[in-house]
């Protein structure tokens, strides 16, 4: 009898061609996956951006006048705490004239909050920066200009706040960051309506004048005001059962939203790229009597992750700061000439400078991104960013004109110029050319930027866990509260 079977040949094009097919099959699955990831993400950013935008316009556009004001502690950073007073909303979703209610913003580690009497919500958990300004200053007008000359329109101008809300968010299994920018213009109708009628009194202010007519809030309620602190038993003694169980439903849901943005960032964290190839890796794997720094941030990175605790959190946290404190020590040598020899004064305009020109570089970089990504997407370009060395160093002279008409011309003084000059002058003398291209950086800055971007995390995270546990002790303290009722 004749035996059948294979040659090797055969089952060698067999497995060449399976290879093959395998091989495509999983390359269009990674492809399909990455835009899954990318698309998703991008979403989640738009949402809490527009989300947290309408929340901003909603109020800002009620505020009652004289009770918010830019100052130079307003936002326009990474980090802030604002407080102002609105027209409160009838049960019937119209603004009462009466009444005005407090509400307050903080952006801290990323983290977007609004607080009103009755408690906090989390807006956005990926908020890079925001910045709120006006759309004119009174006090820096040319003469000729149509708000110069025209008082109806300047008022409608000065009472124009312009916003801008940054985000960012790491792409889930990708490790890259997606970039979002939200835009708005909101004008605050009563500060206009004060600004156009030199004779106004708001509605509120003319109640007050007749007590008998006013609607006085639950003063127990303004006493609870605060961003998300702990309550006492003596404050929460002054309210009723009803609205007890209104104060424990509200930290319920903050409890929720800490924990579910806790676990977004967890995902987050876990998905941070090292930006190492992967013979970097092998060979740490193979070098088995010493630690890399790559080896060292992974490892941050999984604690990082698995921290449940703020303690925790912030030892890991800790122990990357000093890391990239002495990267950057390295780092400073490395774009600046002579920095070692330098007095301690001109080292601190150059470190100042430096980390202007390595936020300025990572600024570029996500606009060149996000260009690229508004090209594929056939959407409209982004505006280009502003440069902190420009916003730090821009020409603070200005002119404006004053009630009779006359053009009146102030100068910066000789010292805010002179700081100027030498932080300018120490930015354009500092050259970052050894990092590489934006997003093709060598290994060892790729590392440095992954630490840096989980210490941004890791603080975001205890903020989480703050409020988290702080929810949770008001929870306890509530019920306890409500049970003796």
């Amino acid at each position: 009898m004749k035996k059948q079977g294979f040659t090797l040949v055969e089952i060698m094009v067999a497995v060449f061609l399976s290879t093959i097919v395998l091989g495509g099959v999983y390359g269009i699955w990674t492809q399909v996956s990455r835009h899954i990831s990318i698309s998703n993400a991008k979403q989640k950013l738009q949402h809490e951006l527009r989300n947290s935008t309408n929340y901003i316009q909603n109020d800002f556009k009620s505020i009652k006048a004289d009770t918010f004001e830019l100052t130079d502690e307003n936002p326009a950073g990474t980090s802030f705490k604002i407080e102002f007073e609105k027209f409160a909303e009838t049960q019937d979703g119209k603004l009462a004239q009466d009444s005005t209610e407090k509400i307050g913003y903080s952006l801290l580690n990323g983290i977007l909050t609004r607080s009103t009497t009755n408690g906090m919500k989390i807006l956005s958990a990926h908020v890079d920066s925001m910045k709120i300004q006006k759309a004119v200053d009174e006090a820096n007008l040319s003469a000729g200009s149509l708000e110069a000359t025209d008082e109806d329109f300047r008022a409608g101008r000065e009472a124009q706040l312009d916003i801008s809300l940054a985000g960012k968010i790491i792409v889930e299994g990708l490790g890259t960051e997606m970039f979002h920018v939200e835009k708005t213009s909101v004008v605050m109708r009563d500060e206009y309506m004060k600004k156009t009628n030199k004779t106004y009194k708001s509605n509120f202010d003319l109640t007050k004048e007749d007590l008998n007519k006013i609607v006085v809030k639950d003063s127990s309620q303004d006493a609870l005001f605060s961003f998300g602190s702990a309550f006492t038993e003596e404050q929460l003694s002054m309210l009723d059962k009803e609205q007890l169980e209104g104060l424990l439903a509200n930290q319920n849901d903050l409890l929720a939203q800490a924990e579910s943005s806790l676990n977004d960032l967890k995902k987050g964290i876990e998905g941070t790229d090292t930006g190492e190839s992967f013979l970097s890796k092998t060979g740490d794997f193979l070098a088995f009597w010493s630690e890399s720094d790559g080896e060292k941030v992974r490892g941050w990175r999984s604690d990082l992750a698995k921290a449940s605790t703020v303690s925790a959190t912030r030892e890991t946290v800790d122990k990357m700061k000093s890391f990239v404190q002495t990267k950057e020590n390295e780092f400073l040598g490395n774009s600046i000439s002579n920095y070692s020899s330098m007095t301690e004064e001109q080292k601190k305009i150059y470190k100042e400078a430096y980390e202007m020109k390595i936020q300025d570089r990572s600024l570029n970089g996500a606009y060149e991104i996000m260009c690229e990504q508004a090209e594929k997407n056939e959407t409209e370009a982004p505006e280009k960013p502003t440069l902190n060395i420009d916003v730090a160093t821009g020409d603070s002279s200005f002119s404006y004109v004053d009630g009779s008409g006359a053009q009146v011309n102030v100068q910066s003084d000789n010292e805010g110029r002179e700081r100027a000059e030498a932080l300018r002058a120490a930015y354009d003398n500092i050259d970052l050319a050894w990092m590489g291209e934006f997003g093709e950086e060598d290994d060892e800055v790729e590392i440095y930027n992954a630490a840096k971007s989980l210490i941004n995390q890791g603080e975001a995270k205890i903020t989480l866990q703050e409020m988290r546990d702080t929810s949770q002790g008001n929870i306890d303290l509530i019920s306890d509260v409500i049970a003796t009722k």
